[in-house]
């Protein structure tokens, strides 16, 4: 058998050093992205964010000339976008064609 012995003020230590570096992980990600942000976030360009997904309905925030786009919405609008495609349809110009069929 094995003898373990713990010392508690080395396990707050830890878990606190550990609780920590999570916070700051957190606290480094950007609430906003910018359409070059975002462009690379997604790996696509900024005319098919334009065309696919904000004529689609993705919400954007304007400040001034710049847009901004929420990283949770940007999720959650895909989440949503796709949830519909099948393995064989799953073009995002179908997706448009789909959504004014629906209204």
């Amino acid at each position: 058998m094995f003898n373990i012995q713990v010392d508690d003020d080395v396990i707050k230590d830890k878990l606190e050093a550990a609780i920590n570096e999570r916070v700051e992980e957190l606290a480094k990600q950007k609430y906003f992205m910018t359409y070059q942000e975002l462009a690379a976030y997604l790996s696509i360009s900024k005319p098919v964010i334009e065309d696919r997904l904000i004529k689609n309905g993705l919400k954007y925030y304007r400040v001034g000339s710049k847009y901004l786009f929420k990283k949770d919405e940007v999720d959650q609008f895909l989440d949503e976008m796709t949830a519909s495609m099948t393995a064989t349809d799953n073009d995002l110009k179908i997706y448009k064609r789909m959504q004014s069929d629906q209204k």
